[in-house]
């Protein structure tokens, strides 16, 4: 999030989420490229060195709580969105536009998901947090039971019940098309039918087997129940009640509550938004700045009961703004830019407890596999492989983060501690190492030619030659466009370029701002076919979570996907696809998805960096356990004073 923060194109057809972050560390470029392309390295175990000086830069900033502290109620705490990011989305149905894990977050402290995503600082779900018992599948695994909790009430004093899920599904079912998260074949269009046997119970008649474990994390997770009792109606003089019980009456309600979340203005007044099931209600809301203000629920009835009165939420254009409202006493619960880390020792020494955020995120390199100029190469595995050897993820890490940041080979980065995550990709496939690049490339029958780069002296399709669709003569070379607006992010691709060069891959490097990349690269695999070799954004590509706890890449790498440059194999999609349906306990499906992406390089694995160094005012507590999923959860948070 660095130093903005840009949306995925309004575009009903692109299929998730694409959340982007910059990174602002001052670096020097010239020094990580002659370090990155050093002999020294070559060999060396640069993930291992680079996880030391990370888990040690996690425990140097760690804070501790004072013993006397003692636990006060009340207060209203103040946190900081990243530079950016700004909250103008409050229906927890989303569009494309508004499909972003802030927005998501602060929905969720006033409307609960069926299943909460992340319990402290670990993945999966909060069965505690959660609404829905753990659901129960029977029939060969094409029926799920979900039974509700009844501690849940409305801010009405009406207890959250199945008909509220009834009306969440005949809202998708209207609208689906419009939601950011909606694929064709998921959610609602993979169930039959929905029945509704009593007030805590509703049943999914699946259209066929699914995997439990991907059915729940992917799926289960989608589910809102929505006060029906207060958002049946179609405009905002009729009654509720019934108007959304035929598909016509449910497209209209959905019409009518959209339009009324696209009026920021009234947001802190509406009286749609003051019936909550969650611990906290909007108070004041500020169209202009977008600075708003949530109140403790009193009739909050689930768990972990908020102790604070409410809590503030700003945005900020730049990191300098944000520091000085950190500064200022604006705010409680902030974060240091990474352009600024040298601002820790300030805040440590001014009642601020500083600690690295790192989250459950991906982040790649793109390759234009539909590209007429740059397809023919990168479809080739050996070339693939070849430019991995190129990219140095402990050095990045260390150099460019400042040990802030997560080792990424695969769908996922290595968030510690995960089960998520595969053994197979914990560790590097293809390690750092220019030479290796070159023997790769000798090997299939290229040579060097002028100014060093590598062209093609054997075309074919056989074990030593090119390729399909490589002319003899044909140079090595890449456009790469990337993300501009960081020092450190730049000095990477620069690095990057320069072990290629040395490989004898002529790698041109194209930077572009964050929304032209958007038009550029979210809509090119097939018409018009990607126009770039490669392409990076920098911070991270893909966020998991709240809709989609198990990080198989179907989004991503999925046939037909938007967000792989067009990825594809045979393999790879029956690996994706057994994700989803294989019933086979456990998440050995997951894993083999996860080994094979990352061996068969979809995209070109890029380190993660952390989400935020955050900075809190040492008389908060509740916060130190950081959701991987990057939610706030205010309602854990809470003044002390010294006793």
């Amino acid at each position: 999030m660095r130093a903005t923060r840009r949306r995925a194109p309004a575009d009903p057809a692109l299929p998730a989420r694409r959340l982007l972050r910059h990174w602002g560390t001052a670096i020097a470029g010239a020094a990580l490229v002659a370090t990155a392309c050093g002999a020294g390295l070559l060999g060396e175990p640069v993930a291992s060195a680079s996880a030391k000086a990370h888990h040690s830069a996690r425990a140097a900033a760690s804070p501790r709580a004072a013993k006397s502290a003692k636990a006060v109620s009340g207060g209203v705490p103040a946190y900081a969105l990243a530079v950016g990011e700004i909250f103008t989305w409050i229906l927890p149905l989303e569009p494309t536009t508004a499909y972003e894990d802030w927005d998501s977050n602060i929905e969720g402290d006033m409307w609960l998901p069926l299943y909460w995503a992340g319990k402290g600082s670990k993945t999966g779900i909060d069965g505690t947090q959660s609404i829905g018992k753990p659901p129960v599948y029977s029939n060969h695994d094409t029926t799920v039971t979900v039974t509700m909790k009844t501690n849940f009430t409305w801010s009405t004093g009406a207890t959250v019940t199945s008909n509220d899920v009834k009306f969440f599904f005949q809202l998708v079912d209207a609208g689906k098309k419009t939601l950011g998260n909606y694929l064709p074949g998921l959610l609602p269009t993979d169930i039959a039918s929905v029945t509704y046997p009593n007030p805590t119970t509703f049943v999914l008649h699946l259209k066929h087997a699914y995997s439990p474990t991907w059915f729940t994390g992917n799926q289960l997770t989608w589910i809102y129940p929505l006060p029906v009792q207060a958002w049946d109606r179609t405009s905002a003089t009729s009654p509720a009640g019934s108007a959304a019980s035929t598909p016509a009456g449910a497209k209209k309600v959905f019409t009518f509550l959209f339009k009324q979340a696209k009026d920021l203005g009234t947001y802190a007044s509406n009286p749609l938004w003051k019936t909550v099931d969650g611990p906290f209600v909007i108070s004041a809301y500020n169209p202009v700045t977008h600075e708003a203000q949530f109140a403790t629920n009193s009739h909050y009835t689930g768990p972990t009961k908020p102790r604070i009165a409410g809590y503030k939420v700003y945005s900020f254009t730049t990191g300098t703004s944000e520091l000085d409202a950190l500064r200022s006493g604006t705010l409680t619960f902030g974060y240091i830019p990474f352009g600024d880390l040298k601002e820790i020792s300030y805040f440590k020494s001014h009642g601020f407890a500083i600690k690295a955020w790192p989250v459950f995120y991906n982040e790649v390199v793109e390759l234009g596999f539909t590209s007429k100029t740059w397809g023919p190469l990168v479809k080739q595995l050996y070339i693939r492989q070849a430019l991995q050897h190129l990219i140095t993820e402990g050095l990045y890490i260390k150099r460019t983060m400042d040990g802030y940041g997560l080792p990424d080979y695969g769908t996922v980065a290595d968030y510690p501690g995960s089960k998520y995550v595969s053994p197979g990709i914990k560790k590097d496939p293809y390690p750092f190492s220019p030479q290796l690049a070159a023997k790769l490339l000798e090997a299939h029958g290229w040579a060097k030619g002028p100014g060093g780069v590598d062209v093609c002296k054997h075309p074919g399709t056989g074990s030593s030659d090119c390729g399909k669709g490589i002319a003899k003569g044909k140079k090595l070379s890449f456009k790469f466009m990337y993300a501009t607006g960081t020092t450190a992010f730049f000095a990477e691709v620069s690095a990057f370029r320069t072990a290629a060069k040395s490989a004898g891959i002529a790698v041109s490097l194209d930077g572009q701002t964050e929304t032209t990349m958007f038009s550029i690269g979210g809509v090119c695999p097939s018409a018009p076919p990607c126009n770039w070799g490669l392409l990076a954004y920098a911070g991270f590509m893909w966020d998991y979570g709240q809709y989609q706890l198990l990080p198989s890449g179907t989004n991503e790498w999925g046939k037909g996907n938007f967000w792989g440059g067009g990825y594809y194999t045979p393999k790879a999609q029956k690996l994706l696809t057994a994700v989803d349906t294989d019933t086979t306990p456990g998440l050995k499906p997951l894993y083999a998805d996860e080994n094979y992406l990352s061996k068969n390089l979809a995209s070109l694995w890029w380190p993660l960096e952390d989400y935020e160094v955050v900075a809190v005012k040492k008389t908060l507590s509740g916060w130190q356990h950081l959701n991987p999923y990057a939610n706030y959860v205010p309602q854990t948070w809470y003044f002390t004073k010294s006793g």
